[in-house]
């Protein structure tokens, strides 16, 4: 099989990060992905790992967890989704080199694994909760690859909730709950404490170490019923904590109070002041994972080294672009917040595109009063929003909103708006960052070289 018939293979399952099916979603059980694990000879019990869920920070959560261990000289497997541009994203495993993509899954890798994935998903097409979709199809082949590649700690991101994703079939060491809010409403519930008893399904298991970021009082007394007598319940802003002493375009300098101790002067190249308390996570995290402690100099130079990209990610000075995933309340006042303190004076022009079941009402709360101008557009992802709707909603907060349907188009159009000393956003979902960002790249570069 290549890559391209593997991909093409894939493209045939049950995909709901394209095609969003709330009433499928709510039905899917473990059963199935069991079967898959078992089929293949279970290859989820051949690491350690740690299970991060929670509706925001999952990802620089586990990113940070990652470049620790990695620093630390561990051979470590990081399963995160969705991809930005490529779906070897998602599977990684730690070598001498530090480059980006060095550490994706090859494309010769990844073709051999759905090879070997084919004949068993395709004997359980008549299963009886029905056929392994796509997520539970490249979570195995995660699992196979990490098992092969001899990985001793995988960090694993759940996709959706957390009781019934396809992750959480592993038993893992220590378990992570981000900040629970508002998203996916109607696959999770309507509530908090509903959705944060879908989030704190993963700790079923009795896992030794949980650890939760700060919560509402409704969802961390559900995170707290959740945690079995053997396990530890570790709370950001009680056990664990962050004060971040300085907090810049290039990120953050901090001091983390973790589970075993206090670390000075760390940064992180990461902007935003939410990620003061994922690191303080992410250090407690390796700490409850390590039975003989953690090098001083790995959580240093491992936060130092890390790596996000469209999470509140600069990839352009002149004018300053940014590019932001955000597409729920909680990221979208994160953004706000950033944006507030760090470029405060500066004009803002916003370009938005989100997935058609995203509410955009959170933008015109948080980002709207900031904005000189909003250009609606679309991703070219089947679930893309229609961005005259999206305008539509938003002129109740904004008057200036131009509607391009072309993402490459509006991109263009936002950066002719902006003057040197401007800010273009790029904001409302991953999809549209991913599909812009190479593009952005390569006009940032193309820029740099007309002025040097």
């Amino acid at each position: 099989m290549t890559y391209e018939g593997a991909l093409a293979y894939l493209e045939t399952l049950t995909n709901y990060e394209r095609s969003h099916q709330p009433e499928a979603m709510r039905q899917v059980r473990l059963d199935r992905m069991q079967d898959v694990c078992r089929s293949l000879g279970h290859p989820e019990r051949a690491f350690r790992s740690i299970l991060v869920a929670g509706t925001n920070a999952k990802g620089s959560i586990c990113a940070m967890i990652y470049a620790m261990l990695r620093a630390a000289g561990l051979r470590a497997g990081l399963y995160t989704s969705p991809h930005l541009s490529d779906v070897r994203e998602r599977i990684r495993v730690s070598g001498e080199s530090l480059e980006e993509e060095a550490d994706w899954i090859s494309q010769q890798a990844f073709a051999e694994l759905i090879e070997r994935l084919q004949p068993v998903l395709e004997a359980l097409q008549a299963h009886p909760d029905g056929p392994v979709t796509y997520f539970e199809a490249m979570t195995a082949a995660a699992f196979l690859h990490f098992a092969r590649t001899g990985v001793r700690v995988v960090v694993l991101e759940v996709g959706l909730g957390g009781r019934w994703d396809a992750t959480n079939v592993v038993e893992q060491d220590v378990s992570i709950i981000g900040p629970i809010g508002f998203d996916h409403a109607d696959v999770l519930g309507e509530g908090l404490e509903t959705i944060a008893r879908e989030k704190a399904g993963i700790l079923s298991k009795g896992t030794g170490v949980v650890i939760s970021a700060p919560q509402s009082p409704e969802a961390l007394r559900t995170i707290e019923e959740a945690v079995g007598a053997s396990s530890r319940l570790v709370v950001g802003g009680r056990q664990i904590d962050a004060t971040v002493l300085r907090h810049g375009l290039d990120g953050l300098e901090m001091k983390v109070h973790s589970l075993r101790g206090t670390h000075d002067g760390v940064h992180l190249p990461l902007i935003g002041r939410h990620q003061a308390m994922n690191a303080a996570m992410a250090v407690s995290a390796v700490e409850a994972l390590a039975e003989d402690g953690v090098p001083y100099g790995a959580v240093h130079e491992g936060l130092a080294r890390v790596h996000w990209p469209g999470r509140l990610e600069v990839i352009q000075q002149r004018p300053l672009v940014v590019l932001d995933g955000a597409h729920n309340p909680q990221a979208l006042q994160a953004l706000g917040e950033a944006m507030e303190e760090l470029w405060p004076d500066r004009t803002v022009h916003l370009l938005v595109g989100m997935s058609s079941d995203k509410s955009v009402q959170a933008i015109g709360a948080h980002l709207a009063s900031r904005a000189a101008s909003i250009t609606c557009t679309r991703s070219r992802h089947p679930r893309a929003a229609d961005p005259m709707r999206l305008a539509q909603q938003l002129t109740a907060t904004h008057q200036r909103i131009e509607v391009i349907q072309d993402p490459l188009d509006a991109c263009t159009y936002a950066l002719n708006q902006a003057s040197a000393s401007d800010v273009v956003v790029v904001v409302g979902s991953l999809f549209l960052v991913g599909e812009l960002r190479s593009v952005m790249l390569r006009y940032a570069s193309k820029e740099a070289s007309c002025r040097s």
